[in-house]
């Protein structure tokens, strides 16, 4: 892939602090406590903030699922500066909590301390690193609230490989009551000493391939995932939060969401056999999951289909 030009902006260093990534471990329950449920994400649609194909950047890609910067996401977030979401907020089964996946188009390290300062804003501490190596940006954060459990896992990627790219954002919210009380940050972390290296993009970056979605994303030893016939891609993949090494996606519904479900967990079955499907109606809206595999290796799968308006579909492996 060509670089881009010099002219794009370089990325400038973030003061960001160090944390062992360890405290990202356990980042990703399934089946997660029943807790004060908060506004529903995603529920009021006219809040939306509409993206056009000339705020993408580089990005050929559809707009259409997408909403910009400052689209409510849920826990009192939004979405940050220089980043775009795809679909919706995905909300928990049961609690309050929420995981989203966004395409980053501007500064990474800028759109990770965006969402690290939001955590900030509302009580949590700011704990995060971020590391670069071989055209391969990669941030992640773990904020807490010691005072009420509140919790924020955030994930951010940008890199170039010889088969794709991938510039994402993924975060996992979590309400207050959900963490022990006085899990918070290590206030020893320091900052790193040396700029981070920025990563060139290409000239245009598209969508991969239908039949090998994840292959910017996933482990070369992992088998290709596809986009089920009767769902469209929506951004590219990106990180998933999920406390280990991952990957996600979100798709458009067009057919029946229980096909759709069951059709992305049979491309699972090498991970375990797929569980019936759990379901929950909230406001006016369903939420469907499913898990597949078990230990270090599963994929969560989890749509949300409203009375009115699109049904959106996000996938998330991890280890496989």
């Amino acid at each position: 892939m060509p670089p881009r030009p010099s002219s794009r902006p370089r990325l400038v260093p973030a003061v960001v602090v160090a944390v062992a990534l360890a405290l990202l471990a356990g980042g990703c329950g399934w089946g997660d406590d029943d807790t004060a449920a908060t506004t529903l994400p995603g529920e009021d649609p006219s809040r939306r903030v509409a993206v056009s194909g000339a705020d993408l950047g580089p990005f050929d890609l559809d707009p259409e699922g997408m909403a910009g910067p400052g689209t409510p996401l849920g826990g009192d977030l939004s979405v940050p500066e220089g980043a775009v979401l795809l679909g919706i907020p995905f909300p928990d089964l049961t609690g309050g909590g929420f995981r989203a996946l966004m395409l980053v188009t501007g500064d990474p390290v800028a759109v990770f301390n965006d969402m690290a300062s939001q955590a900030s804003a509302v009580g949590m501490e700011r704990v995060g690193t971020c590391t670069s190596a071989e055209q391969d940006l990669t941030c992640r954060g773990r904020y807490v609230d010691g005072a009420d459990g509140e919790s924020l896992v955030v994930e951010s990627r940008q890199a170039v490989t010889e088969l794709s790219a991938v510039s994402g954002l993924a975060v996992r919210y979590r309400p207050p009551g959900s963490e022990d009380v006085g899990a918070g940050a290590d206030a020893g972390a320091t900052a790193p000493t040396a700029p981070l290296a920025p990563v060139a993009l290409p000239e245009v970056v598209t969508a991969p391939p239908d039949e090998d979605v994840g292959v910017g994303v996933r482990s070369p030893l992992a088998p290709p995932r596809a986009v089920e016939t009767g769902s469209t891609l929506v951004g590219l993949p990106g990180p998933c939060a999920c406390g280990g090494e991952g990957w996600s996606f979100v798709v458009r519904v067009e057919g029946k969401v229980r096909d759709l479900l069951a059709a992305y967990a049979r491309q699972f079955t090498d991970l375990g056999e797929p569980p019936d499907v759990s379901d929950r109606f909230r406001g006016d809206q369903t939420t469907f999951g499913l898990r597949v595999g078990e230990g270090d290796r599963v994929a969560e799968i989890r749509a949300v289909a409203p009375e009115a308006g699109p049904t959106y579909l996000v996938v998330t492996v991890i280890g496989a």
